[in-house]
């Protein structure tokens, strides 16, 4: 009889111990459930013990097993429910240290204050209980009180929460936990009336436990009671950093999160996908298009986000499929990179206007001598033929002392935007390689081809007026020039040949002005 009432049910304990653990070790509901289902095959095997296998050592099993198992079962009942209850019985969480520690000090106290054998009486044999009356009242306040204790706990949740679904949790424990209140009170009430003996009370003691237990592991499987992740997931959905769309097929919108609605605020849903400006694909609907397509191929696009009353957001776009359901859905996981996108401008614009400073002369804007001088190792690598003209301006000092370095520069200026105008063909470079000196690197054919086109271009700047307020300055240069024709000419030489021949030219004018004036 002991086998089949105690010890064999005791097992189901266990087993309901091991699968709570099992099912999700990381839930706090289930590790307590798990410990109380424990605490009840220990008080039970104690029982065992005692009754069948070491009825010598009755007192010591009962006092050091059975009891400390009892308070633990209470104990753990109380937590389990303050977890049951979630936020609104949060606040009781606080006095869990309280709950577990005042039975264990009152039966510490018992134990070295009283007499072992005055708290249990072993010569009592007449079926009442061999516990003295203090201690037996102590306990049974203890069980008692901590069992309508739960109980409140579950009432007090199940009325305040507004959750449908946990309301139909506690409401099932709260009818248990009555259940399991009424079946103590009632055996204790036989057992104080005499009506049944201490073996028959703990049989019915152990039946009310395990089908209270029975009931609880039920409901665990059911109502599956450990962290609800659908609610995890729609607090994640509504608090993600990220934007999120859920889209159908056609790319119409069927829900977005609080993010997603404070970006696109005051646009109708349907319009938003027109304000997305996708650089990869046409459109939100080619997106969900070549997704479909190439469901392998990496799933994330760059994407601005086009709003009159807004500044523009630049967005990276992730997109999923939603697989089992009814119809064909999609995710969009929008992320804002506008900040980042922004300081990459920045810095590509700050490269750009340090490659154009390192290779434009400040004042004209024209080619610098570096940025030649890499143009013509360029253009003797290609070995394709060019010219190279070197100009030098005539007379620019006077115009300095004269008029001042502002009209100087205004002068500079002006005669590069002349030679501007001679470069025609692809290819063609004009550059100012400091002061009064100007470069031009053109395109040609031949040697004989050069010497037409560079005196068909510099005609052009004859008798070119360069007006500042009612005076007018003459634009007067000398011009030499080098030609490059793959026979081993490099930069260097084509610019020192042009230098010389200029020179040379710069020379041949001034014999022609002195001979003009001498004739005078």
């Amino acid at each position: 009889m002991d086998f089949l009432t105690i010890q064999l049910p005791t097992y189901f304990f266990f087993y309901m111990a091991i699968t709570l653990i099992y099912r999700n070790r990381r839930s706090m509901i289930n590790r307590v459930a798990a410990l109380l289902m424990g605490s009840l095959v220990l008080y039970f095997m104690f029982e065992y013990l005692k009754t069948s296998l070491l009825p010598e050592y009755q007192m010591q099993l009962v006092l050091y097993g059975s009891s400390p198992s009892l308070l633990l079962f209470i104990s753990t009942l109380v937590h389990l429910c303050i977890l049951f209850g979630g936020e609104v019985t949060r606040s009781f969480k606080k006095v869990l240290p309280l709950v577990y520690a005042t039975p264990y000090m009152l039966w510490l106290w018992f134990m070295v204050t009283w007499d072992h054998s005055v708290l249990y009486d072993v010569h009592v044999t007449d079926g009442r209980s061999p516990l003295h009356p203090t201690y037996l009242l102590v306990t049974i306040v203890f069980v008692i009180g901590y069992i309508l204790l739960s109980v409140v706990l579950l009432a007090w949740g199940w009325l305040r929460t507004r959750e449908r679904r946990q309301r139909v949790i506690l409401r099932s424990l709260l009818a248990s936990g009555f259940m399991l209140f009424g079946s103590f009170a009632l055996i204790t009430t036989l057992l104080q009336a005499g009506i049944i003996v201490t073996r028959v009370s703990m049989i019915c003691y152990f039946i009310g436990y395990l089908i209270w237990a029975m009931r609880l592991r039920h409901l665990i499987g059911k109502y599956n009671i450990m962290p609800d992740y659908r609610k995890l997931f729609q607090v994640l959905f509504e608090t993600a950093p990220n934007a999120i769309l859920l889209l159908d097929a056609q790319g119409r919108i069927k829900e977005m999160n609080p993010r997603a609605q404070s970006w696109f605020e005051g646009i109708p849903s349907e319009e938003i996908p027109e304000h997305f400006e996708f650089k990869q694909v046409k459109g939100l609907q080619g997106l969900l298009t070549s997704y479909a397509d190439q469901p392998g191929k990496e799933s994330h696009w760059e994407v601005r986000m086009n709003d009159s009353r807004k500044e523009h957001l630049d967005l990276i776009v992730g997109i999923d499929r939603i697989e089992g359901a009814n119809e064909d859905l999609f995710v969009l996981h929008l992320t804002n990179v506008t900040s980042l996108k922004n300081t990459e401008r920045r810095l590509m614009e700050s490269e750009q206007s340090y490659k154009h400073s390192a290779y434009h002369d400040p004042l004209t804007g024209l080619y610098n001598r570096t940025a030649l001088e890499e143009e013509l190792r360029i253009r003797t690598a290609a070995a394709d033929p060019f010219a190279v003209i070197m100009i030098d301006l005539n007379h620019f000092k006077p115009i300095n002392d004269t008029y001042g370095h502002a009209v100087g520069d205004m002068y500079l200026k002006f005669i590069a935007e002349l030679l501007q105008g001679l470069m025609h063909k692809p290819g063609d470079t004009v550059g100012r390689i400091g002061g009064d000196e100007f470069i031009l690197l053109l395109s040609i054919t031949d040697r004989a081809d050069a010497t037409e086109l560079v005196e068909n271009r510099l005609t052009l700047l004859d008798d070119q007026i360069f007006w500042y307020g009612d005076r007018d300055i003459t634009v007067s240069f000398a011009a030499g020039m080098s030609v490059y024709t793959a026979n081993g000419e490099n930069g260097n030489t084509l610019l020192r040949l042009a230098d010389e021949d200029m020179y040379r030219r710069k020379r041949e004018q001034r014999k022609k002005r002195e001979l003009l004036i001498r004739e005078l």
